[in-house]
This record gives structure tokens, C-alpha cells and sequence, in this order.
């Protein structure tokens, strides 16, 4: 849902330019063509997953239809912020994680579509010396996991500690931009268990990831879904190559997109 005035005519014909955080151009990187879709995510932009999505549907698309080359930018914000920057009409498509919110912004009318993307993995993590003793199994629970931490925090505080993101003020929001490209090296350097999604996992040093451990990953099979966060991609009402992002929203669920 957009938290600023809604302004259809604005986004359709002047809406604000926001300088990229990243563009990505597939194969056509020398040719710099022009941007035809403006993306406005945090997370996965972060993890390199949006670098990855975006150059294989720019190279798929382009051999598929016959179009020119085009370019796709990510719009580095938080949840409120891309619901906001598609409202206003600086960006074309939105990847969000709240569906009530989602079903707002359609009341509102600056989105047109929702499309079931995919669904963030996240993973309990912590030093290999594992001070909170956690012991994990095919029938613990993220939420027995949560309690065994707890009482390893009561029983010997100065040796477990939990790093949290804790974003709850405004500062704290946009510190939250930039936060999960340190947050595993600050959890591997002082000994900390924190919560991480998968692709953010995978995309940091080996070194970090071997100074720590696994304590719990879940999967689209499990019966606990806790730990699976679902995004959605919300094609803007206002989009000036409006294809373009309904194109894109079609090809994240399509075999060759996931």
C-alpha cells in the first residue's frame, strides 16, 4: 500500500526519476540500450538474485520476440519504499512481501497484477562452536529452536547473542538497505547465531560460511513453512513499456525463469 497521494495523471506522464542503485544489461552490456524496466526491491537486489533474473529474461526475451536489446534497473528500497515508488510511477514493477498490503495497493490503483514470483528460504545460523548447544532434528521446530536459544542466552549471556536487524526506526529502515551484505561477517566475527535468507547465504565469502553452521533451512516440501517468505511481483497500472513488466512477472514462473 502507497503512503503518499495518488496521483494517476503525475505517474503516467511525469513521474520522479530515482538514479538506480544498479542497471542490468543480459549479454548487450556493451550496447548500453535504454532501460525498459525499473524495479523496485531490496532484498533480492542485495543478494545478486535480481542481477540474475534480469539478465536471463533481458537474453530470453530478446531471442524470443525479436526486440531490440533493452536494460532493466533495481530501485533499492524497503517494502513501503517500493510500494511508493510504483504508486508514483517511478518504477514499473515492485517485489513485495505483504499481501494485505498488496491488496490495498490494488484498491488503490496503482497496481494492475500480482504474480506469485517465488518464495525467499530463510536459514538459523551460528558459530560452529554452537554455545546455545542447539540441537536440531527432522522434528525440532524453528519455534524450539527460538526457545533452546533463549535459554542458552539466560544460562550463559557473555557466550550466545543473536544478531537482529531491529528495524524499526527510520534510521534503522535504512540501515536495513545495507544490512544483510554485513551481516553474516559481523555474525561470523563475534559468534553470533542470526536468521538469513538463502540467496544472501550462498552469496557471501566461503570463509564466512564455513565458520559457521546450519542449524535449520526449510523447503517448499516441508509441512513447517515458517522459515518461507513469499514475494510477489506487482506490475504497475502506469507503466510507460507496460509488456515489459507483465512480460517479466509471466517469465519468474515459468520453468525457465525459476
Amino acid at each position: 500500500m502507497a503512503t503518499i497521494p495518488i496521483n494517476p495523471d503525475r505517474a503516467k506522464n511525469n513521474s520522479p526519476y530515482i538514479e538506480p542503485e544498479l542497471v542490468y544489461y543480459g549479454s548487450y552490456k556493451n550496447e548500453k540500450p535504454p532501460i525498459q524496466l525499473r524495479i523496485a526491491t531490496d532484498g533480492a537486489g542485495q543478494s545478486g538474485l535480481m542481477r540474475a533474473l534480469a539478465d536471463k529474461f533481458i537474453d530470453d526475451r530478446v531471442i524470443e520476440t525479436g526486440c531490440k536489446p533493452f536494460a532493466v534497473s533495481w530501485i533499492k528500497s524497503d517494502t513501503a519504499g517500493s510500494f511508493n515508488n510504483l504508486a508514483s510511477g517511478a518504477a514499473d514493477l515492485s517485489i513485495t512481501y505483504h499481501p494485505a498490503a498488496e491488496a490495498i495497493a490494488a484498491q488503490q490503483g496503482f497496481t494492475d497484477r500480482s504474480v506469485y514470483a517465488w518464495r525467499d528460504h530463510f536459514m538459523l545460523i551460528g558459530p560452529t562452536s554452537n554455545p546455545a548447544k542447539l540441537k536440531p532434528s527432522s522434528t525440532t521446530s524453528i519455534f524450539d529452536l527460538f526457545g533452546q536459544l533463549f535459554r542458552g542466552v539466560v544460562e550463559n549471556p557473555a557466550a550466545v547473542r543473536f544478531l537482529s536487524r531491529y528495524d524499526k526506526s527510520a534510521t534503522n529502515v535504512k540501515e536495513a538497505l545495507i544490512w544483510t551484505t554485513i551481516a553474516l561477517a559481523v555474525a561470523a566475527e563475534f559468534g553470533e547465531y542470526t536468521v538469513v535468507d538463502r540467496g544472501t547465504w550462498w552469496g557471501v565469502d566461503k570463509r564466512i560460511r564455513d565458520s559457521m553452521n546450519v542449524f535449520m533451512e526449510q523447503h517448499d516440501s516441508d509441512t513447517d513453512q515458517t522459515m518461507l517468505n513469499p514475494a510477489h511481483a506487482l506490475d504497475g497500472t502506469w507503466g510507460k513499456f507496460k509488456d515489459v513488466p507483465n512480460a517479466y512477472a509471466d517469465w519468474t514462473i515459468r520453468d525457465d525463469g525459476r
